[in-house]
């Protein structure tokens, strides 16, 4: 018999880049976060502070709603979201030891049930107390081991430690060792001068994610942990825009190269980014930068792209693999899936 009528195969659609918040952690956590200090932020007027709660209202809605999101990844064509905390709006760093893990264990078994419920739509990182750099060794253990999720998110940095302090070696080691994916997503910049314009999130954000990719480097994570499986959200902040200047400083000022045995852009290279860019030709740029092999799917869910399996479709620039590696190949074998649905 020659020939088949059997439609082609299709690879699947993986979005990384999807948060959640558990109600009953964020009911303590929230007011500890950034998100809930916008309606207080300088030049909120009484108008836009209804605006604000009404808004916020909405998003929490659709993070904590699983039915919500399964037709809003219809409605989107994304076949599968890797979930991970809304650390924006469920942070755990005010907290102390042990009311830290246990919010945290809380969230992780929350995503497990999601994930368990929905095996073939969602895929779940866990959250830490990161701060607490024994607890979170246990629960990253946890995390991969009891709940078969796939590894953890955290933020840009751990109660005021950047992401390559002594301190957090044993994190990174046991990572490594037990081959988890660490999900980078800031969980907002505090500093007052980013209150003014809602700056900490249009600007706060992509700082933060250079500055922790800054720390992996100069501080030596990813010289002494190459195996490491590291994904930054928002296609990697500033960071992969202005390596000229950084491979420059490495080559000029020996500082700079106490705990680098190559050039920056290779440790770039060592790392991946999700696609949620909001511009097409920032998205090309990262790809020529990295590669594409470095690219994976990205939509903020819920309050990014609306459109993200089109936005990386439309990019000029990309050829048809370069994008079927965005769209689903590169995250399936990150996260060590099959490719196709």
């Amino acid at each position: 018999m020659t020939g088949s009528s059997s439609p082609p195969e299709r690879r699947r659609t993986i979005d990384f880049h999807a948060h959640v918040v558990v109600p009953e952690v964020y009911e303590l956590a929230g007011g500890h976060n950034v998100f809930s200090e916008l309606p207080a932020d300088p030049g909120v007027t009484d108008e836009m502070r209804d605006g604000i709660k009404a808004r916020a209202r909405l998003v929490l809605g659709r993070m904590s709603d699983i039915g919500e999101r399964i037709a809003r990844m219809d409605a989107m064509g994304v076949d599968v979201q890797v979930l991970s905390a809304s650390l924006v709006h469920q942070g755990l760093e005010w907290a102390d030891a042990q009311l830290s893990l246990r919010l945290a264990r809380t969230t992780n078994d929350w995503i497990a049930r999601a994930v368990e419920m929905h095996p073939q739509r969602l895929i779940g990182l866990g959250t830490l107390p990161l701060h607490v750099p024994s607890l979170a060794v246990a629960e990253l253990e946890r995390c991969m081991g009891e709940l078969s999720l796939k590894g953890v998110a955290i933020s840009t940095t751990a109660a005021g430690m950047e992401l390559g302090d002594a301190a957090l070696r044993a994190f990174w080691a046991k990572a490594e060792a037990l081959g988890a994916v660490v999900y980078i997503h800031p969980g907002g910049n505090r500093d007052p001068r980013f209150k003014r314009f809602h700056l900490w999130n249009s600007v706060g954000q992509a700082f933060e994610e250079a500055m922790a990719i800054s720390s992996l480097m100069y501080d030596g994570v990813l010289e002494a942990f190459p195996k490491l499986k590291i994904c930054v959200s928002h296609g990697g902040g500033y960071m992969p825009y202005y390596m000229g200047r950084i491979d420059r400083n490495y080559a000029e000022k020996a500082n700079t190269r106490i705990n680098m045995k190559k050039p920056p852009i290779d440790y770039l290279r060592m790392l991946y980014f999700d696609s949620c860019v909001y511009e097409r030709a920032v998205l090309a740029h990262l790809v020529d930068r990295v590669g594409a092999e470095r690219v994976v799917l990205g939509s903020d869910y819920p309050v990014g792209e609306a459109r993200p399996v089109e936005f990386v479709l439309d990019t000029d620039g990309l050829s048809c693999a370069q994008k079927e590696k965005i769209l689903g190949a590169n995250a399936a074998a990150l996260l060590g899936l099959g490719t196709r649905t």
